[in-house]
């Protein structure tokens, strides 16, 4: 099958930021000719100005002549390794250097026949939403090793929350649930009418949602819905028991476990359903919640999201129509909702609004794509929309905490009960879907909202959400509700769902018709959040015993599961590349690449919730797949010793980054703490970029993304990447700056590469915040940062050393920003001069890729080859020739 690669579109060459800026019709000439803008832009920055830039054709000639030989002021930049596109400054050399040749800007072609990998579909391109940015997913990375406050961790939800779209009930249950509520019984069984009946009795008395008769009461309507012996789920209290496991600690009110859990070893079931003295779940044994609001409706009444509303005036339009053709006076309650959605057009392809979704909800609403009455920017908690606001984001947290915390899954289903109102909520990786509402005074509704409780309990894992593949006998073993405590390292609640029971194993496809089976072990990874790719990283080893036919016996291997777009390129097909072109004097590169052994695909069925749901909207639901990766374990910074090792790492990086931008022709476009690793290897240490399922091929960098959501770590992102506005492409240069926070934030932020300053404290407590703070703060205080020309970093005093690399590339990121900013200023000058029909005014060509040659591959190799004045190990071929170190 062929690679999932974007389509590929012809290029021109053009000035690229005129495209960003929106200008047309606009001349480009070799020949610098500053607008009064770009002077004055210019005197504002106190920056140096040249009298010329040399154009595109003058660059590569000179290159190829092979020599060095341009003056110090070339460029903007002032004095520096590189003063304009691909050119370098002398006077950053060593004498010996000058008349050194160059390396070429040659770019090789791109293969022209497809890579295949195995399990992988052809591909179908899908676009981005504006959300995207045009880069891979992004979610809030709330650190792992520390205790968050609910505020901060219901701060991440809000733009997954505002993506809700809103089906009816019945086509709800039909994907979602796979059940047609129009088929079966017909009436409520006596027993279960009754027990409705009890609950609403004690609705009408109870003050408030904390009175005790109320959960008991659902539950034992839950029990009542039986599917006999074939149950797979029972429901029980969970309120007030905590359930462990995750970055905040939460207690649902009603949660679904396998039946087996909450019996005796003798299957007695429980009478009261509800957890012992001294029994609490963790996230990887719960599949499903009812939460209790009594707010008499108000919580469930409320519509969000892309189609809030819509179910609404839907509505409102068919009883107008009956009352027109029936020449009736209309009820003075036509306004209000109709609980019964059975008869509501069903229609809900068609986008509500082509609004676009804000990147920065807490700071503004202007740019929201949600065409709502009520956005998740209403703050005030005891209106109607701060009430129903504040409880989507508690159930969006459950939501979170399944699918990050727990059991590796695709999806997760629970219910909300407000008072006599329910709604049953959707979540995965692609969207969040909310039904209709049922109103329990009516029999209808009751006999629909049992039929979804029967079906919820019957339900098989997979349908569930759960990975197929994995051995879940310790999901129900009574004896693991005895669990002590905190299982990672730090004491907080545990990251890991595999540390408390061992024997479990994964089996997943292997060749063509095979299987292969791991033994799984520690969890050394997992994202945060709702919507996205979702990682999971954790240790395996394999069950082969030792056997001489097995290829990974006795190696340390981890297993990566993440639901990527199903049109994306596995993170294989670009190693795979890589692996060709690093041969030779390329193949140092191998040390600084992760190792990936096996890469496989798990596609939903076409009865699953994902393709019902993509069948309903379209090419507005991003179809994902359960991709899993087998590769060798590789080790975090915190194991480096020294801040020498520190620096040789990050060097690493950069010259990995520019050997796969040049030769295989692939941007990483995800750097961040996380995904840079080490590899220790005869004694030595190397640094390693990892989790590559987030690259692109160059050729489509100005393509869209396929990815509809962008998962990453927002502290690393380049600071434009933050803004509403960004449109793309993603630059190597993005991902240069990119490297500069990571240094920043460790060298700011951890006094060792193994311990975190717990502030406040003496030192330079600026960024850490970063991990907490949404787009339209981190685009201010990074832009700050990067047009400031007094700015000094503050490391800790491990990491001393790196205020000269900070600094550096500080200055050169600065400057680069400034001539951006004035060739702007001179491209929309020269629009406004063309449209008052002047003369049209020549705008010199700007590499964006190096933002004119300031931030350029060279620029950052030359800051970052020597730390303390001593060269560290140069590993590419190329750069050894320039910086003339031993080979």
């Amino acid at each position: 099958m062929s690679n999932n690669q974007p389509t590929n579109y012809p290029r021109t060459r053009k000035a690229t930021a005129l495209q960003n800026t929106g200008a047309r019709d606009v001349t480009v000439s070799s020949s610098q000719v500053p607008s009064s803008a770009q002077r004055e832009g210019a005197s504002r920055r106190n920056e140096p100005r040249s009298a010329h830039i040399p154009s595109t054709q003058e660059v590569p000639s000179r290159l190829s002549e092979g020599t060095i030989n341009l003056p110090t002021s070339v460029g903007t930049g002032g004095p520096g390794l590189i003063s304009a596109p691909g050119q370098i400054d002398p006077t950053m050399l060593a004498p010996s250097m000058q008349g050194f040749p160059l390396p070429t800007g040659t770019n090789p072609e791109r293969p022209a026949t497809p890579l295949r990998i195995h399990h992988v579909s052809d591909s179908v391109t899908y676009f981005a939403t504006p959300s995207s940015h045009h880069s891979g997913s992004y979610t809030g990375a709330l650190p792992v090793d520390e205790p968050h406050t609910v505020e901060e961790a219901y701060r991440y939800l809000q733009m997954d929350l505002e993506a809700v779209r809103i089906l009816p009930v019945e086509k709800w249950a039909l994907c979602c649930l796979n059940i047609d509520i129009n088929k079966g019984r017909e009436k409520l069984l006596p027993g279960v009418e009754k027990a409705f009946d009890k609950y609403l009795e004690i609705v009408d008395d109870a003050k408030n949602e904390k009175d005790p008769r109320l959960y008991p009461a659902l539950v034992a309507t839950f029990d009542l819905c039986t599917n006999g012996d074939s149950d797979t789920l029972v429901f029980y209290r969970q309120d007030p028991s905590k359930i462990a496991g995750s970055l905040v600690l939460e207690s649902p009110d009603i949660g679904a476990v396998f039946k087996e859990l909450l019996e005796d070893p003798n299957k007695v079931k429980r009478k009261n359903l509800e957890l012992k003295e001294g029994e609490r779940t963790m996230w990887a044994h719960t599949h499903g919640f009812i939460e209790v609001k009594h707010q008499h409706g108000v919580i469930v009444d409320g519509e969000f999201g892309r189609d809030a509303g819509k179910i609404y005036r839907m509505k409102k339009d068919q009883e107008q129509a009956k009352v027109t053709s029936n020449k009736s006076k209309v009820n003075k309650n036509t306004n209000k909702r109709d609980r019964d959605d059975s008869d509501v057009d069903e229609d809900i392809n068609k986008p509500v609004s082509k609004t676009r979704r804000s990147n920065t909800p807490v700071q503004s609403t202007s740019n929201s794509r949600v065409p709502s009455q009520h956005t998740f920017e209403d703050d005030p908690k005891r209106t109607k929309e701060g009430l129903a606001k504040r409880a989507r984001q508690q159930l969006g947290g459950y939501a979170r905490d399944a699918l990050s915390f727990g059991f590796p899954r695709s999806h997760f289903i629970l219910f909300i009960v407000d008072s006599k109102l329910v709604r049953g909520i959707f979540y995965d990786r692609s969207a969040i879907v909310e039904s209709g509402i049922l109103d329990l005074r009516k029999s209808k509704d009751r006999l629909i909202f049992s039929k979804m409780i029967q079906q919820l309990r019957g339900l098989s894992p997979e349908a569930l959400g759960m990975v197929p593949g994995f051995n879940t006998s310790f999901m129900k073993d009574p004896t693991t509700l005895q669990y002590p405590g905190p299982a990672n390292d730090k004491g907080y609640p545990s990251s890991g769902i595999f540390e408390f029971k061992e024997g479990s194993s994964f089996t997943f496809p292997y060749g063509k018709k095979g299987t292969r089976t791991v033994k799984v072990g520690r969890v050394l990874f997992r994202s945060n959040g709702v919507l996205g790719r979702g990682p999971i990283v954790m240790q395996v080893t394999c069950v082969c015993k030792g056997s001489s036919r097995c290829d990974w016996c006795g190696k340390k291997l981890a297993l990566k599961l993440s639901c990527p777009s199903k049109t994306r390129a596995s993170e294989k097909a670009f190693m795979d590349k890589c692996k060709e072109k690093a041969t030779g004097e390329h193949a140092w590169v191998l040390n600084h690449l992760p190792e990936i052994y096996y890469s496989f695909d798990i596609e939903f069925s076409a009865e699953s919730p994902q393709a019902q749901l993509k069948e309903i909207f379209g090419e507005e639901y991003e179809m994902r797949v359960v991709r899993g990766i087998i590769l060798e374990e590789l080790h975090p910074l915190s194991t480096l010793k020294t801040e020498r090792e520190c620096a040789q790492v990050f060097y690493d990086i950069v010259q990995c980054h520019h050997w796969a931008w040049k030769y295989p022709q692939i941007l990483h476009r995800d750097i961040s703490e996380g995904n840079i690793m080490v590899r220790e290897k005869n004694g030595q240490k190397y640094g390693v970029l990892n989790d590559w399922d987030l690259a692109a091929w160059l050729s489509t960098q100005n393509e869209v993304s396929t990815s509809k959501f962008r998962t990453g770590t927002k502290p690393y992102m380049a600071h434009e990447q933050h803004s509403s506005k960004w449109q793309g492409p993603h630059r190597f240069r993005h991902d240069l700056e990119s490297v500069f926070y990571v240094i920043l934030l460790l060298v700011s932020l951890y006094s060792s590469p193994t311990e975190k300053v717990r502030f406040p404290s003496t030192g330079d407590d600026r960024y850490e915040k970063w991990h907490k703070q949404d787009d339209g703060v981190l685009l201010g205080q990074k832009g700050n940062i990067v047009r400031a020309g007094d700015w000094q970093p503050f490391p800790q005093p491990f990491f001393s050393g790196f205020t000269l690399w900070l600094a550096a590339l500080q200055r050169n990121l600065r400057r680069g920003i400034v001539n951006l900013e004035n060739h702007k200023e001179a491209v929309l000058a020269a629009k406004q001069a063309r449209e008052n029909n002047e003369e049209p005014m020549e705008v010199p060509f700007f590499e964006d890729d190096t933002l004119g040659g300031h931030f350029s591959y060279e620029k950052v190799v030359s800051v970052m080859h020597r730390f303390k004045k001593e060269e560290l190990n140069t590993r590419g071929c190329e750069w050894q020739k320039i910086l003339q170190v031993p080979f």
